[in-house]
């Protein structure tokens, strides 16, 4: 694709609001962009997307609306796609494809642990869902035990502060849940401990509120 439909962007411009109409996709060569999307009176992080990834895929797959808001996070250069170019790059590459229906996916994944994590009110729950979440990331990426890093974005993608979320690790890393390296690598010491006491917390959280 030629250089004239790359777009420099500086942080903070938004690419794109949720609930607009859209007819175009950002293919992002460098820099960082923030999807978000309004959960009640709550701006919840979807994904932070680096060089090599995209968004706005679905208004090319005949979803007008845009279901979250794109915003650069740091200074960056995108490539505008739009329907008849992304129409070209699908039948000419394979590849391409593919590579879209796998991200696809993981964020189908994603977004099915966000609603389940929001339905929760207890924040230790929470934590505790969104750790568990991520091992089985790492898990299917790499094949990887009940370890994984914590998420530097952990606090915005749970909505809370992050004093909150370091006060909660601290509180399960005292009560032998988890372990935290140097790395921020974090360790689930015992899988059916952790999850019995999950399920303690979401039943608890359910009754608790009925």
């Amino acid at each position: 694709m030629s250089e004239k439909g790359v777009r420099q962007c500086a942080a903070g411009m938004v690419l794109f609001r949720e609930g607009e109409e859209g007819n175009r996709m950002y293919v992002i060569k460098s820099g960082s962009v923030r999807l978000t999307k309004r959960i009640h009176d709550t701006e919840v992080v979807v994904e932070d997307l680096g060089a090599g990834e995209f968004c706005g895929e679905l208004a090319m797959l005949g979803e007008p609306r845009r279901p979250v808001s794109a915003v650069v996070t740091d200074d960056a250069s995108v490539i505008q796609v739009d329907t008849e170019q992304f129409e070209e790059m699908i039948k000419g590459n394979s590849d391409i494809a593919l590579r879209m229906l796998k991200k696809l996916t993981q964020r189908l994944t994603q977004a099915q642990y966000r609603v389940s994590n929001l339905v929760l009110r207890t924040n230790k729950a929470r934590v505790l869902h969104q750790l568990r979440a991520e091992t089985q990331r790492v898990k299917r990426v790499e094949g990887a035990g009940e370890s994984a890093p914590i998420p530097a974005n952990l606090a915005d993608v749970l909505a809370l502060e992050i004093g909150e979320v370091k006060q909660i690790l601290n509180e399960l890393v005292r009560d032998e849940l988890i372990l935290i390296d140097r790395r921020g690598y974090f360790e689930i010491l015992d899988g059916e401990a952790y999850d019995r006491y999950l399920r303690y917390l979401e039943l608890q959280d359910r009754f608790a509120f009925h």
